[in-house]
């Protein structure tokens, strides 16, 4: 795993072996991966750009919340390249590879580039403060953190405030939002040992308006933690969280079943 922009280089021993070199840069940049030399014969070996990161055959972001398909976001190369140049949607990219032919490999540069509006991000440190938005924009916004954790929501604005109007008053925070005025926008906890939504339990689901939401937090005994914020593109959401590491005493209390689907 590298978080730091440079040179990176891999030759190959002639080991049958699946390897990956997963990149992550902070939440409000991209990653940008730049071919500078690549030699990878076609009848041994291959290497695979993800937009994305993926494990055990799951992927991050979750394809229900890309916007492009999951085929668009896997670019396969093997061959002679002079330069290629891929820049990610979010700020973790992976360069998967299988190469059986010794001496041959890849030369990249990485870049880290400015995302304006950052939506799925995936943490690198298992504590932290992070608002998560939509800009009024239709689209789904994960933040992953890949240890357990107890989620705290500091402050909530999801299905209230509009395009045209600002909403005045604190509604409070709802755990039904099927009623709510902003029923198709909610903020949702989730925890799991997969990647994709379809692996993970939702532990909590919340919408409406409270700045100081205080005492609400959610404690996720899984590999994989989420914070996810749905929006229809009607409303401007944010949601503001608090997320620590849970200790093992805190782990041994859970239920393990939470953590499987």
């Amino acid at each position: 795993m590298a978080s730091e922009e440079g040179e990176f280089t891999y030759k190959s021993d002639g080991s049958p072996k699946v390897c990956g070199l997963y990149f992550i840069a902070p939440p409000e940049k991209l990653v940008e991966i730049e071919f500078t030399s690549f030699n990878i014969d076609c009848k041994t070996g291959l290497a695979v750009v993800v937009d994305g990161w993926e494990m055990n055959q799951q992927y991050f972001p979750s394809p229900e919340d890309h916007d492009k398909l999951i085929e668009n976001r896997l670019h396969n190369l093997c061959g002679q390249l002079t330069k290629k140049t891929f820049v990610s949607s979010q700020n973790v990219a992976l360069i998967q590879h299988l190469i059986g032919m010794p001496g041959d490999g890849f030369m990249v540069r990485v870049r880290f580039m400015e995302n304006l509006q950052p939506c799925n991000v995936v943490s690198m440190f298992k504590r932290g403060l992070y608002t998560v938005k939509n800009y009024g924009l239709k689209r789904n916004c994960s933040v992953s953190i890949i240890y357990p954790e107890r989620i705290q929501l500091l402050s909530v604005d999801v299905g209230v405030t509009g395009h045209f109007r600002q909403q005045e008053g604190e509604f409070g925070i709802r755990s039904k939002c099927h009623n709510f005025i902003g029923a198709d926008d909610f903020v949702e906890i989730a925890g799991g040992n997969g990647f994709e939504l379809g692996f993970l339990n939702v532990r909590g689901r919340y919408c409406g308006m409270e700045a100081n939401v205080g005492s609400l937090g959610v404690a996720v005994a899984c590999q994989h933690s989420l914070v996810r914020l749905v929006s229809s593109g009607n409303y401007f959401n944010s949601v503001t969280f608090l997320y620590s590491n849970l200790t093992a005493d805190e782990i041994g209390r859970e239920d393990p079943n939470k953590c499987t689907k």
